[in-house]
């Protein structure tokens, strides 16, 4: 940003909104997050302005801000349930599941009937090792929305870290009777069949997966994995390549490939 954005009547927070929206359109996030803080300074009492400030300084890298601006706008606005919902995220996106639950719980306070705030709940308290709590949050999400495929993988998702596989496969196997297309669950599946030496059937639903989403890292890698378990090298090898290429940041997919050459 070379200079500071103005507006013709610096103490009107519409312009300084209406300057930010153009900025944003025109690709300048830095001049359009300094807009949207002035705003604020003048009228700190409009919650959209505060939820945008936030999303745009994560879109601009500056997730400590985004989370800090979460945190006031929350204390500001405590009937909008926005806000600790966003600071649940990212704070289970940067590893503290603990506290994305602690959040998702005030969002729930704000707005108990829904089920994605359910789902998401859940999703954290997976990670936060906690999958019996899960389980039963993912159930309270699928009581209001029995469709809710994020509730479903989420159920699945505890009922196998519980050591019930086969209950896991049933919970996706009947939401892929209504939503056939979709990824997540297909994967879910793939990885409990290839985690419980169900090779062939596990290489089977994760080429069902890469049909609809060609372009899953994980998904080749899951491949990759049942494949070598069959024996078949020369996929095997070919699927963690792709894996490697469509994220060289990952450094497993090199470690399976190379043990599978070894091997």
């Amino acid at each position: 940003m070379s200079r500071k954005p103005r507006v013709a009547n610096p103490s009107d927070p519409v312009l300084w909104c209406k300057e930010a929206a153009g900025l944003m359109a025109r690709g300048d996030e830095k001049g359009a997050i300094f807009c949207y803080q002035e705003s604020v300074k003048l009228r700190p009492g409009v919650s959209d302005v505060w939820y945008n400030l936030a999303l745009l300084f994560e879109k601009n890298g500056e997730r400590k801000e985004a989370l800090a601006t979460h945190i006031t706008a929350g204390k500001l606005f405590p009937g909008d349930h926005r806000f600790p919902a966003e600071r649940a995220r990212l704070l289970a996106e940067s590893g503290n599941y603990s506290e994305a639950v602690a959040a998702a719980s005030d969002a729930l306070l704000i707005s108990p009937h829904s089920p994605t705030l359910l789902a998401n709940k859940a999703g954290y308290l997976i990670f936060a090792d906690d999958p019996g709590e899960a389980l039963q949050t993912a159930e309270q999400a699928l009581a209001i929305d029995p469709g809710c495929s994020l509730a479903i993988l989420h159920k699945a998702h505890a009922q196998a870290a519980l050591g019930d596989a086969a209950k896991a496969k049933d919970t996706l196997r009947t939401g892929l009777s209504a939503m056939p297309n979709d990824c997540r669950l297909q994967k879910l599946l793939a990885n409990i069949q290839i985690r419980n030496k169900e090779y062939e059937e596990g290489l089977a639903s994760i080429e069902k997966v890469l049909l609809l989403d060609p372009n899953d890292a994980e998904s080749w890698s899951l491949k990759g994995a049942a494949s070598a378990y069959l024996n078949r090298k020369e996929d095997a090898v070919s699927a963690f390549e792709r894996a490697m290429k469509l994220d060289p940041k990952e450094k497993a997919y090199r470690k399976n490939r190379d043990a599978v050459r070894k091997g």
